[in-house]
């Protein structure tokens, strides 16, 4: 499959549904809300932007899936998660994705495309709504592996440590699933190598509390 035409068909798309938020018409609302007003836009207009390219729309997802919006392109699976980046260097944004075990179940099991929809946001001009920087779109197997990263919580999650505007650049479009795999494992194993030494560490502390008969309260980590 051309990653890359899939990527620019999608974007082009978008870039004209949201081509009025790029001519400063922003929505006069938080962070929040712009983004859950992103989703509902694309929504309503999700099978109109898979028929112009002959994508076969698949049924909005339940809450529990890893992605927001899907089709399939000859019979494959694609599916869209949308993520609305506040560009605003003094507020968070973790660029959370999803859980290590459900990124690999949709990958390798169902043999599904999963694919980054960015939308790179900030204050509008008059600081009472939201302007629409960019739009960029990519499969997640082919991002430069310095974005990815993973944290403890619960069986770990998915990260990305910088946008898809800040990587464009270095997406390798066509590195192949064995070759992400490849990669993410590593990561995957690294991470939960260096959680598990940490937990023995917090183990180890606990118990020595514990046959010190809890001696002036004091719990070293």
């Amino acid at each position: 499959m051309d990653y890359k035409l899939l990527s620019e068909n999608i974007e082009t798309s978008l870039e004209e549904l949201f081509d009025e938020l790029r001519s400063g018409i922003s929505a006069r609302e938080d962070s929040r809300a712009f983004g859950a007003m992103i989703e509902k836009r694309i929504t309503d207009h999700w099978d109109k932007i898979c028929n112009k390219y002959g994508y076969q729309p698949v049924p909005i997802p339940g809450r529990r899936s890893i992605f927001d919006f899907a089709c399939k392109v000859n019979g494959k699976l694609i599916g869209f998660d949308v993520k609305t980046k506040d560009l605003d260097k003094t507020r968070y944004s973790d660029g959370g994705v999803c859980a290590v075990g459900n990124l690999l179940k949709f990958l390798a099991n169902d043999k599904g495309i999963f694919m980054i929809v960015e939308f790179g946001h900030d204050k509008s001009t008059d600081q009472q709504g939201r302007d629409l920087e960019y739009i960029r779109v990519a499969p997640f197997h082919v991002l430069p592996k310095t974005i990815y990263r993973i944290e403890n919580l619960g069986t770990g999650q998915v990260r990305m440590n910088d946008t898809l505007n800040d990587v464009w650049e270095n997406i390798e479009w066509q590195r192949s699933y064995s070759e992400f795999f490849d990669l993410f494992c590593d990561l995957s194993t690294q991470h939960y190598n260096r959680v598990k030494a940490d937990a023995d560490k917090r183990i180890e502390s606990i118990s020595t509390f514990k046959k010190n008969d809890f001696a002036h309260f004091k719990f070293k980590r």
